[in-house]
């Protein structure tokens, strides 16, 4: 019984020798089999069959990775007014993309530790939990979650 998965716009066969669609791996580069096709739209016959299917053109696509960071207030201490469960979301230098607080008064210290932190940070995936103090008062405090992905687009 043959088996078969969507991968992209290619179709791969299970127990068929070349698995990369895209392109020959290291090991069929090596291999003495005649399985060796290349993605270019045509049959390609799976080991020990003689049926055989398509494989598509190779589609160029400009695909661009962007680091992100999501900050979500945590907790506050010292601060009279609900930050909670807000959420900022920053480029990889540290530029406010997306998000506003919403607080009664202006409270700049806030993207300023951020993006000064975000654009010291090691730029790994995860998250973290990162405690935040305003420089000029420094009982106020607020914790957040620091959840750093990259997309794909």
């Amino acid at each position: 019984m043959k088996e078969s998965f969507n991968m992209g716009k290619h179709i791969v066969e299970k127990n068929y020798h070349r698995l990369d669609p895209v392109g020959q791996s290291d090991m069929c580069a090596t291999c003495s089999t005649g399985c060796k096709t290349s993605c270019s739209r045509k049959l390609a016959k799976n080991m020990g069959s003689e049926v055989s299917y398509i494989i598509d053109d190779p589609v160029e696509k400009n695909v661009t990775f962007d680091r992100l960071y999501d900050v979500i207030i945590r907790d506050v201490d010292s601060i009279p007014c609900e930050l909670k469960s807000q959420k900022l979301i920053y480029d990889v230098d540290g530029k406010l993309i997306e998000g506003q607080l919403k607080v009664p008064w202006p409270m700049d210290w806030i993207y300023e530790v951020v993006s000064d932190y975000l654009s010291k940070d090691s730029h790994l995936s995860g998250t973290k939990s990162v405690k935040f103090a305003n420089p000029e008062e420094v009982d106020q405090l607020i914790v957040c979650d620091v959840v750093s992905y990259v997309q794909r687009r």
